[in-house]
């Protein structure tokens, strides 16, 4: 759902000619939550902005309404702290308006295969300032993977970036979020975010696993 019904009706239409099946579009949060409700649909596309409504407690509703419903923020707004609300809010995936519709079905691909997209045009602010409090735990390696998390990469993309397989990337992902006590990779972000665990320049250490 959006705040504009040319630019949601216009999403719907290149996501189904992407090949998905749109159920619709809605207005208001109370549209979409009714729609939610009486059809669980694998993901919502959600706006921050939305009338009488933020975006991070329509996450909330959502969640209530269908809670295997996958989320994926879509706004205009750009700051850090947008998406460090829909992070804690428990949002799948996180797309600003600047990307085109391409990177935007993308993104809705990549929330439907259990990926974490982030535009890559707020991702990097996603470094935290507060000293650490949780995650001393983590290895080098976990935190090479939880830095290229924050950069919207899929497990594919930071099994290249480190040169491992598919399976190590899991297995990493799966013991930080374990160790961060996360219940999905936006979560886990959110949580390295707020207690300084991520690099700003999101180096890889190329140390063995």
């Amino acid at each position: 759902m959006d705040d504009h019904p040319v630019f949601a009706e216009l999403l719907g239409e290149a996501l189904t000619a992407s090949g998905m099946d749109v159920i619709g579009c809605c207005g208001t949060l109370a549209e979409a939550l009714d729609s939610v409700a009486a059809t669980s649909p694998d993901i919502v596309v959600l706006d921050h902005h939305l009338p009488a409504e933020s975006g991070a407690s329509g996450i909330a509703a959502v969640r209530r309404r269908a809670p295997r419903t996958r989320v994926l923020m879509l706004t205009a707004a750009d700051q850090r702290s947008v998406l460090q609300e829909a992070m804690d809010a428990g949002c799948d995936g996180f797309v600003t308006k600047r990307q085109n519709v391409a990177a935007v079905i993308a993104a809705v691909g990549a929330v439907l295969r259990g990926e974490t997209p982030i535009s890559p045009d707020v991702a990097g602010g996603l470094v935290g300032r507060r000293p650490p409090s949780v995650g001393g735990d983590l290895t080098r390696r976990e935190v090479d993977v939880l830095d290229l998390i924050s950069a919207g990469l899929s497990n594919q993309g930071i099994a290249d970036e480190l040169h491992l397989s598919v399976n190590t990337v899991r297995n990493h992902v799966q013991r930080v979020l374990t160790k961060l006590d996360a219940h999905s990779k936006l979560e886990a972000v959110a949580i390295a975010a707020r207690n300084n665990l991520l690099n700003p320049g999101r180096g890889c250490s190329g140390r063995p696993d």
